[in-house]
C-alpha cells in the first residue's frame, strides 16, 4: 500500500511494480479474507440500483484484485444484472498506472465481469474519501496499522512501537488512538445503513516472555531493521540525534484497542456493530519456501525485497534524506541499508522471521 505518511513503498526503488513483486505476505492476508468478503456480500440487500465497494489503501493493487474476484463473484451469483462500482482509494502518491494495469491485467477483476465501473478516490483514508452513505461494502487489508504521517519521538534504542517505554510509549498508544477512531469515524459516514466493513491489519497480543510485554506482528524484523539502523549510527553514516527520533509510523493493535473506540465514542458505537474481532497468524510464504528448499541466499535476498518493499519510504523521508551528505546521498543510505539487512538474514536466516500476526475487524452499519 502507500502508507498513510503520503508517500508510496516504491518511492526511491528506481522501477515500477517494486511493491506488488514483494508482497506475498499482504497477498496471503487478503486470499485469507475471502469467506468473510462472501458472507457479508450475502448480507446486503442486492436489490438496489448499483452496489459500490471500496478498497481502503488498496496500493497499486496487485493483491486486491483477489478480494474484489470474490465479492465480485458472490454479487453475480445473487445478481447478474445488479451494476457494480468498484472504487480504489490510496494517497495521491500511489502508484495509479500499476493499479490500473493490475485491473486490466490478466490476474484483474474485470475479465469475463460485466456491469463494473471502476472509480479511483484519491486521498489519505484518514480523511473522507467518499461521499456520505454511499459505500455497500468496505475492505481494507495491510494498511490501518499505519499512522497518519511521520512520528518523531525521543526513543533512542529502538524504532519500533513496542519497544518504546515510558512517556513516548503513552504518547504514541494515544496517537495510534487518534488516529484509528478516525478512521472509522470517517467509516461511518461513508458506509450505508445496512453496509458491511472488513478490515485486516498487522496486531498485537500479550506476551509476558517478550522485552515488550507484547507479541507484536513482525517485531523480529523491526528489531533487525534497527540493528542495521544502529549499526550505521555507529559508522558515522547516519545521525546519531536523527536515529533517536525516528520511530516507524506503524502501530500494531491489540484487540481491546481496536474495540475501544467503538465502545467508547457514542457515534462510533450508534454506528456499528461488531459481527468479528478476531486475531490470527498468517503464513509467511518466505519462511516456507526457506524451510522447503534450505536456500539461505535466496530467502535472505526475497525477504529483503519484502521489508524493502514496505519501509523504504519512511527510512528515506524519516531517516537518511535527513542525514544525507555530498559523500552519502539518500540513495547511497538507502542501498548500503538494505544490502546490510539482506548480509544480516544471509547470516543469520532463523533469527529475524516476520511473524504476520493479524487482527480482522467485521462490523456492520445499523
Amino acid at each position: 500500500m502507500a502508507n498513510e505518511a503520503g508517500i508510496k513503498a516504491t518511492d526511491g526503488m528506481g522501477g515500477e511494480g517494486y511493491y506488488d513483486s514483494h508482497s506475498a505476505i499482504q497477498g496471503n492476508a487478503v486470499e485469507q479474507q475471502a469467506a468473510r468478503l462472501r458472507r457479508a456480500v450475502r448480507a446486503l440487500n442486492l436489490d438496489r440500483p448499483e452496489l459500490t465497494i471500496i478498497d481502503y489503501g488498496c496500493g497499486p493493487g496487485r493483491n486486491s484484485m483477489a478480494a474484489f474476484r470474490a465479492v465480485l463473484d458472490e454479487v453475480r451469483k445473487h445478481n447478474a444484472e445488479l451494476p457494480i462500482v468498484a472504487m480504489h482509494n490510496d494517497q495521491i502518491s500511489n502508484d495509479w498506472n500499476d493499479l490500473v494495469a493490475n485491473i486490466q491485467g490478466p490476474d484483474g477483476y474485470l475479465k469475463n465481469v460485466d456491469g463494473v465501473r471502476v472509480a479511483i478516490s484519491a486521498g489519505s483514508f484518514f480523511g473522507a474519501v467518499a461521499s456520505d452513505g454511499s459505500i455497500d461494502l468496505g475492505m481494507s487489508f495491510m494498511a490501518s496499522h499505519w499512522l497518519d504521517g511521520a512520528v518523531s519521538l525521543h526513543a533512542p534504542g529502538t524504532l519500533f512501537f513496542a519497544d518504546i517505554t515510558g512517556p513516548a510509549r503513552e504518547a504514541i498508544a494515544a496517537l495510534a488512538d487518534d488516529h484509528w477512531t478516525r478512521f472509522m469515524r470517517h467509516r461511518a459516514r461513508e458506509v450505508r445503513s445496512g453496509g458491511w466493513l472488513v478490515v485486516e491489519a498487522m496486531s498485537s497480543i500479550k506476551d509476558p516472555g517478550d522485552r515488550s510485554g507484547l507479541a507484536a506482528g513482525g517485531h523480529r524484523l523491526y528489531r533487525a531493521l534497527w540493528q542495521i539502523a544502529d549499526g550505521m549510527a555507529q559508522d558515522g553514516l547516519v545521525e546519531r540525534a536523527h536515529l533517536d527520533a525516528f520511530v516507524f509510523p506503524v502501530y500494531f493493535r491489540e484487540l481491546d484497542e481496536i474495540r475501544a473506540p467503538l465502545e467508547r465514542e457514542a457515534d462510533l458505537k450508534a454506528a456499528f456493530e461488531i459481527i468479528e474481532l478476531e486475531n490470527e497468524l498468517i503464513e509467511n510464504p518466505y519462511v516456507e519456501a526457506w524451510r522447503q528448499h534450505g536456500d539461505d541466499a535466496a530467502y535472505a535476498k526475497a525477504y529483503a525485497g519484502f521489508s524493502r518493499g514496505f519501509s523504504e519510504s519512511a527510512f528515506r523521508n524519516g531517516l537518511f534524506n535527513l542525514s544525507a551528505a555530498e559523500k552519502n546521498s539518500a540513495d547511497a543510505l538507502t542501498e548500503m541499508f538494505y544490502t546490510r539487512l539482506e548480509d544480516l538474514f544471509r547470516a543469520e536466516p532463523d533469527g529475524h522471521i516476520f511473524d504476520n500476526r493479524s487482527m480482522t475487524l467485521v462490523v456492520r452499519r445499523r
